[in-house]
């Protein structure tokens, strides 16, 4: 049975209003000043329980110093609890991994592979082969699927849906190594940069704290070859790709759904 998540912003403030039996989902997976702080993520994690649905935190890449202090947070999320932490970096998902081995981890959208760029679907170099291809990834190899679980403890990946398409890739080979898919939506994210344009174009690196800025707007960026409007917000582009999970994704028991109601 599809299970249903909403984004209750970076700290979960929106976890109180979500739908009953709707899982809750905090943190960022492009900007470390968008994670909650120990004692936010131990009172999300806390709201989300006494709701009774689980919770999924969103981590983006790190530096070293900006690793260590990840790993203080991931020693706030309790044994026991319904927590998955989605992962972006490879070196938070070792140390997670070797550190914490209680954690249940999973792959974040931007070590995923999937490529997302609107260009794809109205390139007319591609075929529907080719377009197929870009929004593959490491979920959709038996291979790949397989030494993240034996190495890692790995089995769910986080994607989004190709803005050039409503199905989700095929997943070949599940009966070896199955996967479970958390599908963003509508929001796929396209890239991230380093620097942030609302602290003045500076690397969010070299800041030690932001008002957060970014949470007050996004930019609408469009350019004709795109075919959709990239929409900026903080160090991030997204695409919007419609009501892509209405009745578009094929049913299976091992996917859910991580919905947001604006750019995350």
């Amino acid at each position: 049975m599809t299970r249903e998540y909403r984004y209750a912003g970076p700290d979960g403030a929106g976890i109180a209003g979500l739908p009953p039996g709707v899982g809750a989902v905090v943190g960022s997976d492009y900007c470390v000043h968008l994670l909650p702080g120990p004692e936010a993520l131990s009172g999300a994690i806390a709201a989300a329980r006494a709701r009774d649905v689980p919770l999924i935190l969103l981590t983006p890449y790190f530096r070293d110093a900006e690793l260590k202090k990840a790993i203080g947070l991931f020693r706030a999320i309790p044994e026991g609890d319904d927590v998955l932490v989605s992962v972006n970096d490879w070196g938070a998902l070792l140390a997670a991994r070797v550190l914490l081995p209680r954690l249940n981890l999973s792959i974040g959208r931007l070590l995923s592979g999937q490529k997302r760029c609107p260009r794809i679907g109205i390139s007319p170099r591609l075929t529907e082969a080719g377009r197929a291809w870009h929004a593959e990834g490491l979920f959709s190899s038996p291979r790949a699927r397989a030494y993240l679980r034996e190495s890692f403890g790995v089995s769910s990946y986080h994607v989004d849906v190709p803005g050039w398409g409503s199905a989700l890739p095929a997943t070949s080979g599940v009966e070896e190594s199955p996967v479970s898919l958390y599908v963003h939506a509508p929001y796929a994210i396209v890239t991230v940069s380093d620097t942030c344009p609302w602290i003045g174009g500076k690397s969010s690196a070299s800041v030690p704290s932001c008002t957060r800025p970014c949470r007050d707007g996004a930019i609408a960026v469009t350019e004709l070859s795109m075919g959709n409007e990239l929409i900026l917000k903080g160090k991030a582009r997204f695409v919007r790709v419609g009501d892509a999970l209405a009745g578009g994704v094929d049913a299976r028991d091992s996917l859910d759904s991580v919905l947001y109601d604006d750019t995350p």
